[in-house]
């Protein structure tokens, strides 16, 4: 460049005939294609959620008892089956055992539910005349807060004794739910592994160990917690069934199962299925069976809660209640009670994801894996001041 020609402002024109070179954009049409693709993709994302919550559902299920049963797989396959002869038996066994637990419990179950409905408006007038209930009505008016529970023809009992259609329709949907889920399993199991390995084959070999190291985690956490939780709601069926049947509670059977399905839902469920026991031992044998079958749900939560579960969850993840509880009211609304049942672990996958997100985040400060990072920071001189205290721009 001649240094003693004069260098023009970007802005004054060359000569009169050219005009003045105006600044070029920064927004682009690829900018912009971005930016609407992006809109578009998340509102078709909000839109599935919404109307395909069902359909997430049933995979969410699906895939959380493919990763339980893939335990038992791959316990067969090092007995030296092969994985389909092994796939074949393991949900053999799973159908077996509920085929055959249908035709011992389904039978006597029905049975004491029909007996439960026509005695209703008798437990309903004996529950009246209890003076736990006077004393409760007196002051709460509970009462004319449920309405008429035994009479009219808009009352709950008559809702509750002719539900024909409703029973009828919600079998339909449970068994179309029930062959979906299993056939989903099925094929999970068969081919769901295939494609984990192609998605780690193509990511990159830098990061590979650890997405392989989330998986593992999320896998045995999830597939323990489901084991576990099927033996607890086992255990917690058989003992409230027994316990009732002995002191003489009618409706054992039923009452015994819905307690072991409370137990399938952490913190809320077996304390709404204690309550409604409570409350039938009220209607059927006076305050003092109630007492009873009080002190057996505490007694059984904590021999649950301080014996049972950490023996059998000493290998899964923990989480905290409150977290727990979060989880369990967020899923619940969006899915009902199999998304209350689905609560904790998919929160757990979500906990170990983000742990390890904050385990790359101290790899990447050079900083150990345990302690308080603001701590470590300042040892090492690198801590941000306050906004207060930062230097201001001239």
């Amino acid at each position: 460049m001649d240094p003693e020609r004069p260098v023009r402002s970007p802005i004054e024109p060359v000569n009169e005939r050219e005009p003045v070179p105006v600044p070029r954009s920064q927004v682009t049409v690829k900018t912009v294609l971005t930016i609407c693709c992006t809109v578009v993709g998340v509102v078709a994302a909000i839109y599935l959620l919404i109307h395909g919550i069902v359909t997430i559902t049933l995979s969410v299920t699906a895939v959380l008892l493919a990763v339980a049963f893939n335990h038992g797989v791959e316990r067969l396959e090092r007995w030296g089956l092969r994985r389909p002869l092994a796939i074949g038996v393991v949900m053999s066994v799973v159908l077996g055992a509920i085929v055959g637990a249908s035709f011992l419990i389904i039978p006597p179950t029905v049975a004491q539910v029909r007996d439960l409905v026509d005695r209703l408006p008798e437990l309903n007038e004996r529950m009246h005349q209890t003076q736990l209930f006077q004393w409760l009505d007196a002051r709460f008016r509970i009462d004319q807060r449920l309405g008429s529970l035994g009479t009219g023809n808009t009352g709950l009992l008559q809702w509750a004794v002719n539900p024909a259609m409703r029973l009828l329709g919600g079998l339909v949907t449970g068994a179309g739910a029930f062959l979906t889920v299993l056939f989903l399993v099925v094929f999970m199991l068969a081919y769901g592994g295939r494609v984990v390995r192609g998605v780690l084959a193509e990511s990159l070999p830098a990061h590979r160990q650890r997405y392989e190291r989330v998986l593992g985690k999320v896998y045995h956490s999830v597939g323990g917690y489901l084991s576990g939780l099927a033996i607890i709601g086992v255990v917690n069926a058989v003992f409230a069934s027994l316990f009732l049947a002995i002191i003489g509670v009618p409706f054992f059977l039923p009452l015994g199962i819905l307690s072991g399905l409370g137990s399938l839902i952490p913190l809320l469920g077996a304390t709404l299925a204690g309550f409604v026991l409570c409350l039938v031992a009220l209607a059927s044998g006076g305050p003092l069976e109630a007492v009873v079958v009080f002190v057996y749900v505490c007694c059984y939560q904590q021999f649950e809660n301080h014996v049972l579960a950490p023996v059998i969850y000493k290998r899964t993840v923990e989480l905290n209640p409150l977290v727990t509880l979060l989880g369990i009211l967020l899923f619940a609304e969006l899915a009902g009670v199999l998304g209350a049942f689905l609560a904790v672990p998919v929160v757990g996958a979500c906990q170990i994801v983000i742990r390890e997100l904050l385990l790359l985040r101290r790899e990447r400060l050079n900083l150990p894996l345990k302690g308080d990072v603001a701590e470590q920071l300042e040892k090492r001189g690198l801590r941000r001041p306050p906004f207060w205290r930062r230097p201001r721009h001239a």
